[in-house]
């Protein structure tokens, strides 16, 4: 079964303050494994209610980015801060809690546990349950498949229905930062139209948003800015009309 099309009425845009409060900075981000560095020295950032795409060939560091942020791989860097507080060397959960939701490349739901299992551990995250059932009922409008299966076990919903799931959960966190690594792999085109909608309802509700992906010119397309990421350094940042151009694209996966 392929995951279905959110048909809840459309979340109103949010309108970006003059002055963007910076959400996310990092300057100089290096991430090695036993000596081989995968990340080398990035530098970018991502202001409130901001979509930020981050593409690249297999093995080029984007993974690694995500985990750095999360705390999830050791990771160095002159700068990496979150909404004015240090990241480097602070534990996953109290990142978490700080407003950033990573949802990892391959789904990532509990199996044996409901949808609605799921959909209440993502808000143990939550700084405070304060909003949680008006966010719970936005997700249920964001991804309808989601109360419609809400007893049936995660493991037997489909790939899309999983990375709605997925998603969902980490929306009931509260982030400030949504990080999705890779959320349209391995999905349906349905499926994948459907990541992509939600993706621009959650930024147009506030939400700012880190997208890694393999589709360069949905990413291109959506993002404020795009980072080409090769061979673990930034080669190059693309803007929402350079989408359509597809030797520029090549240029960006090929170097030439």
């Amino acid at each position: 079964m392929t995951a279905q099309a959110a048909s809840a009425p459309s979340t109103p845009t949010v309108t970006p303050a003059p002055s963007a409060q910076r959400l996310l900075t990092v300057e100089h981000l290096a991430v090695s494994y036993r000596g081989i560095a995968a990340v080398n020295g990035i530098t970018f950032h991502v202001d409130a209610g901001e979509l930020v795409g981050i593409i690249g060939p297999n093995g080029a560091g984007k993974s690694s980015t995500m985990h750095a942020l999360v705390g999830a791989v050791r990771a160095s860097a002159t700068t990496l801060e979150f909404d004015g507080q240090r990241l480097v060397g602070q534990p996953t959960e109290r990142i978490a809690r700080r407003g950033i939701a990573l949802v990892p490349e391959g789904h990532n739901v509990f199996g044996r546990l409901t949808v609605r299992e799921n959909l209440r551990l993502g808000s143990t995250a939550r700084p405070s349950s304060t909003g949680l059932a008006d966010d719970l009922k936005w997700v249920l409008s964001l991804f309808p498949i989601l109360e419609e299966f809400g007893d049936r076990q995660a493991g037997l919903l489909s790939g899309g229905q999983q990375q709605q799931l997925a998603i969902g959960r980490a929306l009931l966190a509260a982030p400030k930062l949504l990080a999705l690594d890779e959320p349209s792999l391995g999905l349906s085109p349905t499926a994948v139209d459907t990541v992509f909608a939600s993706i621009e309802r959650i930024r147009a509700r506030g939400t700012a948003v880190l997208l890694v992906e393999q589709r360069a010119q949905q990413t291109v397309a959506a993002a404020d800015r795009t980072h080409v990421l090769s061979e673990g350094r930034i080669t190059m940042t693309l803007g929402p009309d350079d989408a359509q151009d597809s030797t520029l694209l090549m240029k960006a996966y090929l170097g030439s």
